[in-house]
């Protein structure tokens, strides 16, 4: 162990643990070549909505990314990242989707290298199969969004906060500066990630185990790594409030306590593995979080302090703005994955059982999925792309315009249940509950429909559900989809519109109805 304040490499025999040998370096390498292959699988499968924003939103110049951010709820570095991605590999599913994998791929080393250098070679390991099982990682390794690069980061952030606040190894502080602000600049729930970390902070210089003139050191150190990440995300501030005071809500329900258990244990693959690991481990981590502490328990306690703290805070501030969902649990996967990975290290022959039930219930061997799995619209807009033509009219809800443009032919008008869209790549969500209150569809699309000239087409897509299976659901999507039936029971009841045909995917009569083309007659 280092003495305070003085620097010391990791992974290394200078501090204090044994090297990296060829044997765990071809282990990592072979581990990683493996995962790379089950994880790569479901590369192509097709985009779902999300996916569509992200990709719409970066496919626009770096110069306009701020003002097209401006309109979603996102800040801006995962779509600097896609943009410049996509201009060397190109915008389809497979090679988006590899962006995604690279990122969680990044994760199974980086948490071999966080386990090893903060407490030893073996929880190292531990930490790196638990990466390599995680069910969260091989889903969201195809996933265009940003959600494996905030499991990375935050592993990231976690480990140099450790390195820097408890083994007090100075040279990490700029580090964790440096990419606590890339945390947030990639989710905003970064800002939780920080709040864990900062009180964690606290713990460490309440309950540390250092003198009191270390805790003045530390102390300044915390407010010199913290001011620099406000530093560093200051340029992004207004958009951000224009974000908050323009945002969309309202589009998920409060979460309850129950769901965000399911969540949190949804990251370690559900209750069956949480209870493995739970048995495999509790011990172990109840011994190492019981006082007094010594360095290597100090460094545990933050770590689960970490994790209760910024799931604690995003379930307090989903309950007044519903924003919550499992996906953004990436920010907390870090500490999950260091704190089991310390306690199995600890936990001899048993924690080899519960490793083992973890990795035979978790492990990504069924990654391959159909490619319709997270969204049926490439399928029938194939079938329908050939019969549209310049200029004709399609009409959707909000967030499924970007989806729909992407897969579409160019040429096309777009309008949604808020009126014409001048940018179809990228949804317009400012003040969106407002103006689907105040709105009407059929207000926007009767002028629309009239410029129609004869024969050309109305594209129309509204979630196949009717009024009566809309109670329950958030207030947002409730409303978007009765604007939306809406206007497409006007379309329906045109009398110069015509249905040319129904489209459905899988291809199916007794199927629901993903879309409807229509054309225009002549005038009686």
């Amino acid at each position: 162990m280092s003495p305070p304040g003085q620097s010391a490499p990791t992974l290394s025999p200078a501090a204090g643990r044994p090297g990296l040998s060829l044997v765990d370096l071809g282990a990592i390498v072979g581990l990683v070549a493996v995962l790379a292959y089950l994880w790569s699988r479901g590369r192509h499968t097709w985009y779902w909505t999300d996916e569509a924003l992200s990709l719409g939103m970066s496919s626009h110049p770096l110069a306009q990314l701020p003002e097209v951010l401006a309109q979603d709820t996102s800040p801006p570095l995962y779509h600097v990242l896609l943009n410049l991605w996509v201009t060397w590999f190109g915008s389809s599913e497979a090679a988006t989707h590899s962006l995604s994998t690279l990122f969680a791929l990044a994760v199974v080393p980086a948490a071999l290298w966080a386990g090893w250098s903060l407490f030893d070679r073996r929880t190292g390991w531990m930490c790196a199969l638990l990466a390599a099982v995680s069910p969260f990682l091989a889903a969201y390794a195809n996933e265009t969004r940003m959600y494996s690069l905030v499991a990375l980061l935050s592993l990231l952030v976690t480990a140099t906060f450790l390195h820097a606040f408890v083994y007090r190894r100075r040279c990490f502080v700029p580090a964790f500066a440096l990419l606590l602000a890339m945390t947030m600049y990639t989710h905003y729930w970064g800002f939780f990630l920080a709040l864990g970390t900062g009180v964690a902070l606290v713990v460490v210089v309440v309950g540390g185990v250092t003198g009191s003139a270390d805790r003045r050191c530390l102390v300044l150190d915390a407010v010199l790594a913290y001011g620099a990440a406000a530093l560093l995300f200051a340029p992004w501030l207004p958009t951000l409030l224009y974000q908050r005071a323009h945002t969309v809500v309202g589009w998920a329900l409060p979460p309850t306590l129950q769901l965000v258990r399911d969540d949190v244990v949804g990251l370690v693959g559900g209750p069956v593995p949480a209870v493995a690991l739970a048995l495999g481990a509790g011990g172990a981590l109840v011994v190492l979080l019981r006082r007094p502490w010594d360095r290597r328990s100090l460094l545990t306690v933050a770590i689960v302090v970490v994790a209760v703290v910024a799931v604690a805070a995003g379930w307090a501030t989903s309950r007044t703005n519903a924003q919550w969902h499992g996906r953004y649990l990436g920010i907390v996967l870090a500490p999950v994955v260091l704190a089991f990975g310390v306690a199995l290290a600890r936990a001899g022959q048993t924690a080899v059982a519960a490793l083992a039930i973890v990795a035979v219930l978790t492990a990504p061997i069924g990654v391959r999925v159909p490619l319709y799995a997270k969204s049926d619209a490439k399928g029938w807009v194939q079938e329908v792309a050939p019969l549209l033509e310049r200029g004709d009219l399609v009409f959707a809800p909000i967030g499924a315009i970007p989806l729909l443009a992407h897969y579409l032919p160019d040429g096309l008008r777009y309008t949604t249940t808020t009126g014409p869209v001048a940018d179809p790549l990228a949804a317009d969500w400012r003040d969106a509950m407002e103006r689907l209150r105040t709105g009407d569809p059929v207000s926007s699309l009767s002028p629309l429909v009239d410029r129609l000239p004869v024969g050309g087409h109305v594209l129309m897509s509204c979630p196949p559900v009717e009024g009566s299976e809309l109670a329950g659901l958030p207030p947002y999507i409730e409303l978007e989809i009765r604007r939306c039936l809406e206007g497409r029971d006007y379309l329906l009841a045109h009398p110069r519109l015509d249905v040319e045909t129904s489209l459905r995917f899988p291809a199916a009569p007794d199927a629901p109805v993903d879309a409807q083309l229509l054309t225009k007659l002549p005038s009686a």
